[in-house]
């Protein structure tokens, strides 16, 4: 009887060994390899651009160093990114620059920049589309703020991998001021008044 304790030990032990492979080798089974992901975190900066009209002539707005943050997610392609997990970026409305600086503090007070008015947007969720030659599309649901304001948009951006593993991205969006309840400025007495409408250009370049 004094065996028996040991042998029934190295049995269990056994046991428990081989249920540790079965369930290693189960995972393994089950995990298709094409659809192993692996993030990757990048930072860039945006060329971003306000542009608008009036009842004299076209205005624009610009910064050209707006920092932005993405999180790109790979499969078995290490440069051609098959989702976006992750998208914000964010600026002060002090940072755009038309030029006329007369132009620039209407457009500040119209948007509270005052008050640490900031442009920011943050994904909620976005899909890629694949194209050739290191093309591709990405499309994102997220909310857009200004003046303290936030409203649901959609970024759709078309994108390029650059030969330096850089990436490319370029979209447009329009929009209304009075969505963000913001006045449209006016100027010169009210003899220049501003339109409603807004369109945002933005060229955004991320690196590794």
């Amino acid at each position: 009887m004094k065996y028996n304790q040991p042998l029934e030990q190295g049995n269990k032990f056994v046991r428990c060994a081989l249920l540790g492979v079965a369930i290693f080798l189960c995972a393994f089974a089950v995990m298709p390899i094409g659809t192993v992901t692996r993030p990757a975190a990048r930072v860039g900066n945006a060329d971003v651009k306000v542009l608008g009209t009036s009842n004299l002539h076209n205005w624009s707005m610009e910064d050209k160093d707006v920092t932005c943050s993405v999180q790109f997610m790979y499969g078995t392609s290490k440069t051609l990114p098959i989702s976006l997990s992750a998208f914000t970026f964010t600026f002060p409305v002090q940072n755009l620059k038309s030029g006329n600086s007369g132009m620039d503090s209407k457009a500040y007070d119209a948007m509270k920049a005052k008050n640490g008015g900031n442009i920011t947007f943050a994904a909620s969720s976005s899909t890629v589309t694949p194209g050739s030659a290191g093309h591709f599309t990405v499309k994102s649901d997220g909310s857009l703020a200004i003046a303290g304001v936030s409203k649901s948009v959609v970024l759709t951006a078309a994108c390029v991998v650059n030969d330096d593993g850089s990436i490319t991205c370029t979209g447009t969006d329009k929009l209304l001021m009075t969505d963000y309840q913001i006045k449209p400025p006016t100027y010169m007495l009210g003899s220049l008044r501003t339109g409603n409408s807004l369109t945002i250009d933005f060229t955004m370049v991320v690196r590794k």
